[in-house]
């Protein structure tokens, strides 16, 4: 019986093997997972002003501290042909994600306990990538040599702020382009990403997932998929004016979809938009970008983020009912510094106004002005042991507001990773986190999930989290 499971193990033992000799695999990787309470018991919060549109949750704000979902990525890499300058690989990237109530130590994998076999709403499995790449393949020219045609689901040339969580350039999604085309002051770089528009069931409001054709939710009905929404982007990157300078431009383009069978508001028998006929919605949305980044500076680097955008670019909300008269514009500095081993920082300061459409017939908003500032020194003690204090406020007004939604949110964590870096990673850490608000940011989303009821204007949670990438 034994030498039978051997003879059966054999084949996957040697392709593992063959796998390894000739190097075409790798595993990369995000995780994050912890524990926590709040001061007024239960589960831990997380403190952050919806709308921010940081991520589909609308949070975590500033996030140290203040994340309370278990979640992980495994980005798979396959060389499925290497040789010279000509290569092909393929790229895999499964998440699993635990929200908030949900993660009971008792439930499977599908959030279920174990004797039930139906899984919870609030945990989730995502395909967040699966594409593949052909470079060198398109001629031996100089303009395309080095370039890259791709195609599948990816994270399309993502910006990230760490302490905030937030990609602020990101134009993900399924489509297909072209990468690094030489054009003697930079490179060229374009791609076709497609969004289908308003096809999800369920929106994330108050710490629980609601159905969008809910009766009451703000976000009754949707156009069944009538709606999809391809945007155009082209950007130009590593142009370099001056030393250590890293320039990016971009201009995004949206070009949606109508399916016919729309029309007098119906699909397929179906009412959409409560009979609004959705073929009016048929509208562009368009966005221009700079990204600066000045490097050797103090052992970091220093960016600015520049953007200008309408229509349905809004907070890469890819929504037909948002024509041009919807206009935003932001900036964010970010600033990171390691100018000793004992001492690293990142500070951001967001600015963001909208200027709404007057016309929005259907989930309306309103002009609003946002303002974030924040950091995170970090201090080290040790190689391994480092203190990590991050404060940060958020400040939003929105038309008709009585006065300004204001968020401050600090916290103290106690970090163990490899090397005394900020950027160091894994890190298990200890963190106090506690969070001052107004009433009025209580409008839309009570702070902490609802925690801490709608009259109290604080709270405070203590937990630990391990993060890693690899």
């Amino acid at each position: 019986m034994k030498n039978k499971i051997l003879l059966a193990a054999l084949p996957l033992v040697l392709a593992c093997g063959s796998l390894a000799a000739q190097d075409v695999f790798e595993l990369h990787g995000y995780m994050r997972a912890g524990a926590g309470r709040s001061s007024n018991g239960g589960e831990q919060a997380t403190f952050y002003l919806g709308g921010l549109g940081d991520n589909p949750t609308m949070g975590p704000g500033y996030r140290l501290g203040n994340e309370s979902d278990n979640y992980i990525e495994l980005a798979m890499d396959v060389r499925a042909y290497d040789k010279g300058s000509e290569s092909f690989k393929l790229h895999f990237r499964p998440a699993f994600r635990e929200y908030y109530a949900e993660k009971d130590s008792s439930t499977d994998a599908g959030g279920a306990p174990d004797t039930v076999l139906q899984s919870a709403n609030n945990q989730q499995i995502f395909i967040r990538e699966a594409w593949g790449e052909a470079t060198g393949m398109l001629g031996s020219s100089d303009l395309l040599k080095d370039s890259s045609l791709w195609a599948g689901r990816r994270f399309y040339q993502r910006q990230d702020l760490h302490i905030r969580d937030l990609w602020y350039w990101n134009d993900s999604g399924d489509g297909i382009g072209i990468e690094n085309v030489n054009i003697g002051v930079g490179k060229f770089h374009y791609a076709y990403i497609q969004h289908d528009t308003q096809n999800l069931t369920a929106q994330w409001m108050n710490g629980q997932f609601q159905a969008i054709n809910q009766v009451g939710s703000p976000w009754a009905g949707n156009f069944g998929g009538a709606i999809t929404v391809g945007s155009h982007d082209f950007r130009i990157s590593d142009l370099s004016p001056w030393k250590n300078a890293s320039i990016t431009v971009g201009f995004l383009y949206n070009d949606p979809s109508v399916r016919k069978s729309t029309e007098n508001g119906q699909n397929n028998g179906t009412v959409l938009m409560d009979s609004i006929n959705p073929t009016q919605y048929k509208n562009l949305g368009r966005q221009w970008s700079l990204l600066w980044t000045q490097s050797g500076i103090l052992g970091g680097d220093n960016k600015v983020f520049v953007t200008h955008g309408d229509g349905s670019t809004f907070w890469n909300w890819y929504n037909p009912e948002l024509t041009t008269k919807n206009n935003w514009s932001q900036v964010i500095e970010m600033l990171f510094i390691q100018p000793i081993p004992q001492f690293g920082m990142q500070f951001c300061a967001i600015d963001r106004i909208q200027a709404a459409d007057p016309d929005q017939v259907v989930n309306k908003t309103a002009d609003s002005k946002w303002t974030s500032i924040g950091g995170r020194p970090t201090w080290f003690f040790t190689k391994h042991l480092s203190l990590a204090a991050e404060i940060g406020q958020d400040r939003f007004k929105v038309q008709g507001d009585s006065s300004t939604r204001v968020l401050t949110k600090k916290t103290l964590a106690l970090q163990v990773s490899p090397q005394s870096s900020f950027w160091s990673r894994p890190v298990i850490r200890l963190f106090v986190t506690k969070a001052n608000w107004n009433a009025q940011a209580n409008s839309w989303n009570l702070i902490g999930q609802g925690t801490f009821g709608p009259n109290t204007y604080q709270g405070t949670t203590v937990g630990a989290q391990i993060e890693a990438w690899w």
